[in-house]
């Protein structure tokens, strides 16, 4: 098959990579297209080549889930180099080593490690992907161009100093998604005085997603095509808090329409809780995988059909349909 390639994925769901280090997130996408047999894969956020971790990898009907996945909260654990300063805030940059006489201890890096926890607004590192009048920023900063980034909000849950042994420092972030660990270890260099960079990072936790259940890429090479779909989680498990409703071939046929139905043609999974109005749901048929990404409404937008109106209660407005009719 040519390259850039449109057919059909046989996977519709996410798989969950330990993403190594040296490897780009591109380079994860390239190699599960290739397990996959297919390009429609796709990342719901990248790490740095440095960092190792959490990585949630998007197939088939499951990259219309994307919007829903990208905003998820964060958890990194690394360990930071004191005493040195790098222009990429990491190992990877050009180091150079600070003269300071005494680093500060631990107790004291958690006291200043406070104030960049909150709501707080952070400058990203001239090494990042934020865009300045249409160019990355790494972009300014390989051709030696100094440009300063807009600060952006961010929320910082947790940033706490594990342990520390001479020059290096483990610590744990838990934050917002969109927030550069690399910057928050810079900056509380930069507080202590001494210089700080990234020496290693691992993201941990992805909204309810963890490393535990993460598989290696290793894995996803040696699959072959009888397995690999045991690698698959379905689509209806990708947002676990969402309410779930099984749907019969009547109402599946309204939703492929674009029109809404009552709640009353559905029935509740019985392991999800009830929904309320304006809340989000998947849509299955009976022993199959979701077929639909649903919001429930009041009351039917529109007039709906004669059959219909004799309905009352909550119904489904379709948002985004996920699979072709035979979608198993």
């Amino acid at each position: 098959m040519p390259k850039g390639s449109k057919r059909q994925s046989l996977y519709h769901g996410i798989i969950i990579v330990d993403k190594p280090s040296g490897m780009t997130s591109q380079d994860v996408v390239t190699v599960v297209r290739k397990a996959a047999g297919t390009r429609r894969v796709g990342h719901t956020g990248t790490l740095d080549p440095l960092a190792t971790g959490l990585l949630l990898l998007m197939l088939g009907e499951a990259t219309k889930l994307s919007e829903y996945l990208v905003g998820y909260d964060k958890t990194y654990e690394g360990t930071m180099h004191l005493g040195a300063r790098s222009d990429t805030y990491d190992v990877e940059g050009r180091v150079e080593e600070t003269d300071i006489d005494e680093l500060p201890g631990i107790d004291a890096l958690n006291e200043m490690a406070q104030d960049f926890t909150g709501e707080i607004e952070q400058i990203p590192p001239p090494y990042s992907a934020v865009k300045i009048k249409g160019k990355k920023l790494y972009e300014y900063a390989r051709k030696g161009e100094t440009v300063e980034a807009e600060p952006r909000p961010v929320r910082v849950d947790e940033y706490t100093l594990l342990g520390q042994e001479q020059n290096k420092a483990t610590f744990r972030v838990r934050c917002s998604s969109g927030t550069y660990v690399r910057s928050l270890v810079h900056d509380l260099g930069a507080e202590a005085g001494c210089g700080a960079l990234v020496e290693e990072l691992r993201r941990t936790e992805i909204g309810d997603f963890n490393i535990s259940e993460a598989i290696s890429l290793e894995e996803v090479r040696e699959s072959k095509a009888e397995t690999f779909g045991s690698l698959v989680t379905p689509m209806v498990d990708v947002i676990p808090e969402w309410p779930v409703f099984h749907i019969n071939q009547n109402g599946a046929l309204w939703i492929r329409r674009g029109q809404a139905i009552p709640v009353g043609m559905c029935e509740l999974d019985g392991e999800s809780r009830s929904p309320g109005i304006g809340d989000l749901a998947f849509l299955c048929p009976l022993g199959k995988d979701a077929m639909a990404v649903v919001k429930t409404v009041p009351a039917p937008p529109g007039n709906p059909p004669a059959e219909l109106k004799r309905f009352t209660g909550l119904w489904l407005q379709p948002l985004k349909l996920l699979s072709p009719e035979d979608l198993s």
